[in-house]
């Protein structure tokens, strides 16, 4: 039970600090990830120490230490400091009510965070390499775990889900629901649910089978619960509820801050398009 307590206790509150800082002046923003690039360079280090321990406390260590890491991951890019190359996200090319090309929105989504990708997979590398000769690599296994199950996620809300706030995003980021579809549900919904179960039925096992031993079983049982609630994740982006389990609460940006202050539009989404914010400034 510790290790099910423990991973979700770690996985909400490393989360919900990250969206806390969020909504805040850039300087507030600007400190915190700061500190959290202290805290990430801690975890790196402290990853490479428990690796070479072979007990309960190492095992613990080093789990917490791949959450930290991906914590980092996820703190650069929903405060908008690791995201994609400048003005990545376009000015719709068409209609807003028409459709875009399945493509032409995988391109433009995926262009929007390909920094944040390429960084992850670069963490990723090297904690495999660190861990290389380690006596175990939960902590690897850990952040790629959690990096899955977040990838998985984006890929629901880009085929169409019910629940997704884009307000979560950057600001910078907004304009993204321009390429994704509100819908109810999605084949790849039932397909994350299905793998995300089977896989923690196979963690469960391999937690409980008479041979493993207890740094087995914690790291099983830890593995098994991150994927658990990814896939409770991926159900409340489907399912007819408001709720957010990704983050404590986000606030509104400053006003300085905000995409586009200037339109009167109710709870705006997305930046109004960069002719008509000429036409509006030259009519001044």
């Amino acid at each position: 039970m510790l290790p099910v307590l423990f991973a979700a206790f770690a996985w909400w509150f490393v989360t919900g600090l990250i969206f806390l800082a969020y909504g805040r002046s850039r300087r507030v923003t600007t400190l915190f990830f700061l500190g959290a690039s202290v805290v990430m360079m801690l975890a790196l280090a402290g990853f490479v120490y428990a690796g070479a321990q072979e007990t309960v406390a190492g095992v613990y260590l080093s789990l917490i230490c791949g959450i930290l890491l991906w914590g980092w991951q996820v703190a650069s890019y929903y405060l908008g400091f690791v995201t994609g190359p400048e003005g990545s996200v376009p000015f719709p090319a068409v209609p807003r009510n028409q459709q875009f090309p399945l493509w032409h929105r995988f391109r433009n989504v995926f262009r929007a965070s390909a920094h944040h990708e390429l960084l992850a997979v670069l963490f990723l590398v090297v904690m495999a390499l660190l861990s290389f000769d380690a006596a175990h690599r939960w902590g690897l296994w850990v952040y790629l775990t959690l990096w899955s199950m977040h990838g998985l996620a984006r890929l629901n809300v880009f085929f169409g889900v019910r629940n997704f706030r884009f307000e979560m995003l950057p600001a910078h980021l907004h304009r993204l629901d321009q390429f994704v579809n509100k819908k109810a549900h999605n084949p790849l919904s039932a397909a994350i649910v299905i793998f995300g179960c089977v896989a923690v039925l196979v963690l469960i096992y391999q937690g409980i089978v008479p041979a493993a031993g207890p740094t087995q079983r914690i790291g099983a049982w830890v593995l098994g619960t991150l994927i658990l609630l990814g896939v409770v994740e991926n159900l409340l982006l489907v399912l007819p509820v408001n709720f957010v389990l990704w983050g404590w609460r986000t606030r509104p940006l400053p006003v300085g801050e905000r995409p586009d202050a200037s339109r009167q539009a109710p709870a705006p989404r997305t930046l109004a398009p960069l002719p008509e914010r000429i036409a509006k400034g030259m009519g001044k």
